[in-house]
């Protein structure tokens, strides 16, 4: 393909390619368009032939050059993935690590990883060659010297990938040709990114073998987020599936200098807390403030708005996040009761694997103006997008605990732990789709620069977070991130306030009430304060 790019001498035509000479271009939906050798038959995936293309013979020429040139190199790589299998064999590890590449693999949302033309899969909603159509099973029953050159490549890839920052690095691969020096490259690539944003002197480890290789990425990835002045982040491509990490320069602390305006109001108005303009320490105030105000309204049998103070709280710093990205919508989620989370011994899963969908709360709101359009349509819309997260926090509250701690027939995925910007997200998302997801910004909390937010002895990340949602263009920007980040924040802070007075018993705090369908189907959000406060006249963020 570079080298036809833009030539006048490439005759491109429809149909089977009946001549001699010419590169057949055909595409499935597993596998997309691939090009075939002159005089090579279509596999029998090829589910549609799109046409041919006739290049002049200098251009095969030069192409046949570089794959052999290509293959050597990936010949002399290979044969430390070979030697890798072979010790893993010999240690009689080999089938454990296949059945924790197999659960590994059910981990993430999407797998799709090409190996020559070979497709290494996992969806939920499309194709899933990995372990529903049995390919990892069967490689268990097999030595792996029967192996296929792309399989073998595939076991010892996933192993050294998770080994420098768990599975979700499985997700920069998609859609992408897998090749060792691909691996290499990747891991080499990554290493010189942390080592110069942690203020290293360069050197080259490309001497190292790829599991220790690896073993130091995941070193660096730990240093550069609780040390460096740049904050990971991906990015998400709907369209390819590609989840991107990159580094952003967004020096620490990450949070607001002082509390958002918004915030600011809502706690001298409705909490009687005067901002000091610092700004963790007045939202630690503030969330005091709240949950001592739902303990006298509930022992006076008061009937507030179905929200309680301390979802008023919440809302306000949602709402907050939505005016500071110009957002259609945004949201935050968490569980309802922090007591539930408390094992049968301290660290245990006990409580946390009880719980259900409806135990979880998400708090959805809308701008003040910009939804002005979907008309009755914004409740259902925002409940959809509501029910979805609730199922995401499901989802992940697990996945922090030991494997071995959790049944294996609960599923979970690992939960996020860098903030994300995705483009297209409602392209191959049911409910993307449905809550017209088109561009979105999440922030998940704890932050990977914190400590894990720590209750009843167990440490989690991803458990709460901001997200923000654009069902239009344009695309969010970098700077829009960063405020999704000092917002989330602002909501780590809330809970960890929460989270010490459950445990210390030094703060009555009550479970998380209203966010739930009769909310949303009453357009429950009008009768927040900080709502209120939003559409009158306070100055929009610059």
């Amino acid at each position: 393909m570079q080298h036809v790019l833009g030539r006048t001498d490439v005759e491109v035509g429809v149909g089977p390619a009946r001549g001699t000479g010419l590169i057949a271009v055909t595409r499935s939906a597993l596998f997309g368009v691939s090009f075939w050798r002159p005089g090579e038959v279509p596999g029998p995936d090829a589910e549609e032939t799109l046409g041919w293309m006739r290049v002049p013979p200098e251009v095969l020429d030069m192409a046949d050059e570089e794959t052999r040139s290509a293959q050597a190199r990936e010949a002399a790589e290979f044969a430390e993935v070979d030697a890798i299998l072979s010790g893993w064999q010999e240690r009689g590890e080999l089938d454990r690590r296949l059945i924790q590449l197999a659960d590994w693999v059910e981990r993430v949302e999407t797998v799709y990883v090409f190996v020559e033309r070979e497709v290494f899969s996992k969806s939920d909603a499309g194709s899933n060659t990995l372990t529903r159509e049995g390919r990892i099973a069967d490689l268990r029953r097999r030595p792996p010297h029967t192996w296929a050159r792309a399989d073998r490549l595939f076991v010892v890839w996933a192993h050294c990938l998770f080994s420098s920052g768990r599975s979700v690095r499985f997700e920069e691969f998609n859609g992408a040709q897998l090749s060792v020096t691909g691996l290499r490259g990747f891991l080499l690539e990554r290493h010189a990114q942390y080592s110069a944003a942690l203020g290293r002197p360069p050197h080259s480890p490309r001497a190292l073998p790829l599991p220790e290789l690896a073993a130091e990425v995941r070193t660096l990835q730990g240093e550069v987020d609780r040390q460096s002045p740049f904050m990971r982040y991906r990015r998400i491509n709907g369209l390819t599936f590609a989840k991107n990490e990159y580094l952003e320069h967004f020096p620490l602390p990450r949070d607001p200098q002082a509390l958002p305006d918004l915030i600011a109001r809502h706690g001298e108005v409705e909490l009687g807390i005067e901002p000091t303009g610092r700004a963790r320490a007045d939202l630690h105030c503030m969330a005091v403030a709240a949950s001592l105000l739902d303990a006298r309204t509930s022992a006076g049998n008061g009937h507030g708005p179905g929200h309680g103070a301390v979802g008023e709280l919440l809302a306000a710093i949602v709402l907050s996040a939505v005016r500071a990205t110009d957002s259609d919508y945004g949201m935050s989620s968490s569980v309802r009761d922090l007591n539930r989370l408390r094992g049968v011994r301290p660290g245990g899963p006990e409580g946390t694997l009880t719980l259900k969908k409806g135990d979880f709360v998400c708090c959805c709101l809308p701008h003040t103006t910009r939804m002005a359009e979907a008309g009755d349509a914004t409740g259902p819309i925002l409940w959809r997008a509501a029910q979805r997260m609730m199922y995401n926090r499901w989802h992940f509250a697990p996945g922090e605990f030991d494997r071995e701690a959790i049944p294996e027939s609960r599923h979970y995925f690992f939960p996020p732990q860098v903030p994300d910007i995705a483009a297209h997200a409602d392209h191959r998302h049911g409910g993307h789709t449905a809550s017209r997801v088109r561009y979105s910004i999440r922030a998940p909390g704890a932050q990977v620069w914190h400590p894990p937010f720590t209750v009843f002895g167990h440490g989690y990340r991803g458990c709460y977070d901001i997200r923000l949602v654009r069902m239009e263009g344009p695309a969010y920007t970098l700077h829009q991130m960063r405020e999704a980040v000092r917002h989330c924040s602002l909501v780590d802070e809330l809970w960890r306030t929460l989270a010490d007075g459950v445990q210390n018993a030094t703060l009555p705090v009550r479970p998380l009430t209203g966010f739930d369908r009769a909310w949303y189907a009453s357009n429950g959000w009008e009768r927040l304060s900080a709502y209120a406060l939003a559409t009158q006249a306070l100055p929009m963020p610059g």
